[in-house]
């Protein structure tokens, strides 16, 4: 498993070994201390068959965990579990999709998760016929305890395991280069990151750890870190302190006169620095949008993501505060004290028309809560790579729904973008080795089905009191540049398409290009300015319509165990738990340690602090 967990690639050809670069002695560590400390546990009790069952069961989510980061990027966990293995997504097309990629690979691991299981059952069977045929004498000379094998198992499992924690505790740092197998370890260790075990036996340790790590005191100097990342009129509207993310609404002059018809688009994986070439004259790369934007609107230049992946973006946008990777906000949302920007337009028509099972990407706590029984979702297409197509066909039929007396607001996404890029017909164009190509294939696809959504947009008679927002779920991992920076996703999480639209010239006079930072925090506070919604919040962001972020501050989001922030003229990134700070935009970035890069840092640690216990205690506003 551990050779074939290293031999195989992700979807982008960067070998496991090269993303976890000296983390190999870890995953050896954590997966064997585990099964000695486990195997003798079984070898005291004496239950070979107990043992046999566990080994299926362990490895079985070893190998699905695997599987699924390598083409999700995500690790395995309860939240994971309770919506990816829905009945809904049990019953489905999107059960296969979840595999993607790479055939063989799948093929691979699917083939060890079956000889795994057969093994585990021939084990048992073999065992029970055998003590079926045992004497009396052989019972006994089998039951006899054998301490020494045991003991050795647990000792030997317990320094395995051990060692790593310990290291994790005292915050090791530094890299060895050992010289006989030139080989590099890295010292500083993540609890269960990089091991192929721990769904199984680290996840409760895990989350005890983290649910004490995570519950910081809420000190002024956190909210202190927390504000160089908010509107400067934040901290005099804040209601109360115990609840540091929330404020009394905005005082700020509002654009809006009237409340307007709202759409929203998610474009799968809208990469900024693609679609901006379109202000460079390349306008063939998604016309329809460029028409759109003719219209009059906003067009962000420089725009960032909430984080990778679907779930983060979605949840920086509809919640208003950073996603955080160690708190996984949707699976507990039902719980939590949370309100989506959609909840806050009472006297709006609401509906929903999504390409994909919103299980699939975590979304559903959403669309149950924001839209009810109001959204559909397209049916499996017949032909691969139409999933858009039928996406606008069923948004057209959606949107003659929507009153002409009335205010509505109408969500859409999209696919075709969607990594590995295969996600438009084989009549289409051709799908290259060129993973870029096929982004930009997949691109002009969804822009062509989108074009004729606008068109029936343009022919309603309340299109003129229409707005329309158009941003990326995230950016996503497409080339060498994507992979510059090291961190486990590069700069893939980070600049997003983002533009507001509109033909009411009382809103837009015509297309403005802004340079201005903007963020997907910024996108509720802008829609409460559509709607007309005054009313306190937990949105951090800014009303795009009417206020900019200042050039200094940046837009501040989370993407695994590292920090982003996002610049007018520069990307900032590092780890939370590191000394690192890496710097630059494009394709150079290099190590920085200048004052004003730490001083960002500093807070970006600070805020993110405040932002687990905030989560983890369910402060982000009173009941």
């Amino acid at each position: 498993m551990l050779v074939l967990f290293y031999a195989l690639p992700d979807p982008l050809g960067l070998s496991m070994s090269e993303m976890f670069a000296g983390k190999t002695i870890w995953q050896i560590f954590m997966a064997y201390g585990a099964i000695l400390v486990m195997s003798s546990i079984f070898t005291f009790l004496k239950s070979p068959r107990a043992l046999a069952v566990f080994y299926v069961v362990y490895f079985f989510f070893a190998i699905a965990d695997y599987e699924i980061f390598r083409f999700n990027h995500q690790r395995l966990s309860y939240s994971f579990i309770r919506t990816y293995f829905h009945v809904s997504n049990i019953t489905d097309a999107t059960t296969v999709s979840t595999l993607g990629g790479d055939g063989v690979g799948t093929v691979l691991w699917l083939g060890l998760v079956f000889l795994i299981l057969a093994g585990g059952i021939a084990f048992c069977m073999t065992y029970s016929i055998r003590r079926k045929r045992m004497t009396m004498m052989d019972v006994a000379i089998a039951q006899k305890p054998n301490k020494k094998i045991a003991v050795t198992m647990l000792s030997s499992g317990a320094i395995l395991s051990l060692i790593p924690l310990l290291l994790f505790l005292v915050g090791a740092r530094g890299v060895t280069t050992v010289p006989i197998i030139k080989t590099q370890i890295d010292w500083r260790f993540t609890l269960g990151k990089y091991t192929l075990t721990a769904p199984v036996l680290h996840i409760a340790g895990l989350e005890t750890f983290e649910f004490m790590r995570d519950g910081y005191a809420i000190t002024d100097e956190l909210v202190h870190d927390l504000d160089a990342f908010l509107p400067a009129d934040f901290a005099g509207a804040r209601l109360d302190k115990n609840y540091p993310g929330y404020r009394n609404a905005s005082q700020h002059e509002y654009k809006a006169t009237r409340p307007y018809n709202i759409v929203f688009i998610f474009g799968e994986s809208y990469k900024g620095r693609v679609l901006n070439k379109m202000l460079e004259g390349d306008t063939s790369i998604a016309p329809h949008l460029w028409k759109m934007a003719n219209v009059g609107g906003l067009w962000f230049k420089n725009a960032f993501s909430g984080s990778y992946p679907t779930v983060r973006g979605t949840t920086s946008t509809y919640l208003g505060f950073p996603s955080h990777p160690n708190r996984d906000v949707p699976a507990f949302y039902a719980s939590n004290h949370f309100k989506g920007f959609q909840e806050y337009l009472t006297n709006y028509h609401r509906a929903y028309m999504t390409v994909s099972n919103p299980v699939f990407d975590h979304t559903l706590p959403f669309v149950e809560r924001f839209y009810g029984d109001n959204w559909r979702v397209i049916e499996d297409p017949k032909i691969p790579g139409t999933s858009d197509s039928l996406g606008m066909d069923l948004a057209i039929e959606m949107l003659k729904t929507m009153p002409t007396d009335s205010t509505w607001f109408f969500a859409a996404n999209t696919i075709a973008t969607h990594i590995p890029f295969y996600g438009y017909p084989d009549s289409y164009a051709p799908k290259p080795e060129d993973a870029m190509v096929r982004f930009k294939n997949a691109l002009r696809y969804t822009d062509e089905q989108m074009g004729r959504f606008f068109e029936a947009l343009y022919a309603r008679p309340d299109f003129d009191r229409t707005v329309v927002v158009i941003l990326g779920d995230h950016d996503t991992p497409v080339d060498s540049i994507d992979y510059k920076v090291p961190q486990p996703l590069g700069v893939s999480a980070a600049q997003i398409f983002m533009g507001i639209f509109s033909a009411d010239t009382n809103l837009f006079k015509g297309l403005e290009i802004r340079e201005d930072v903007a963020s997907q925090l910024d996108i509720g506070p802008t829609i409460f300015d559509l709607a007309q919604v005054r009313a306190p919040n937990h949105f951090w962001g800014y009303d795009l319509l009417s206020e900019k972020r200042p050039a200094e501050q940046p837009a501040l989001f989370y993407t695994q165990n590292a920090y982003y922030l996002g610049f007018r003229d520069s990307v900032l990134t590092g780890g939370l738990e590191s000394d690192e700070v890496y710097k630059g935009k494009g394709e150079t970035y290099e190590s920085v340690s200048d004052s004003l890069s730490l001083y960002w840092k500093s807070r970006a640690v600070g805020a993110s602090k405040l932002l687990r216990s905030l989560l983890r205690n369910d402060n982000m506003q009173p009941n």
